[in-house]
């Protein structure tokens, strides 16, 4: 099995006017609105990431054994 990460845009849209503007501007080319700061979805430790699953944790040890219960009273014979 291949594992492929997700595909990372270059480009980032204006979302004033719609434009496409470089990666790295902080303002559109066009408008001159302000744009918002690039992020490549799903990196892991990303604030939006789910975190990585945990290891299963080792099974407990067994306990001591139990000393044997006291007996009980004879019975009578017939019973």
């Amino acid at each position: 099995m291949c594992f492929r990460p997700a595909a990372i845009e270059s480009d980032k849209k204006c979302p004033e006017c719609g434009a496409t503007c470089g990666q790295f501007d902080a303002t559109c080319p066009q408008c001159g609105a302000q744009l918002p700061a690039a992020s490549a979805p799903g990196t892991p430790g990303a604030p939006s990431a789910p975190g990585a699953p945990k290891a299963p944790g080792a099974p407990g040890m067994p306990g001591a054994p139990k000393p044997p219960g006291a007996p009980g009273a004879p019975k009578a014979p017939g019973q």
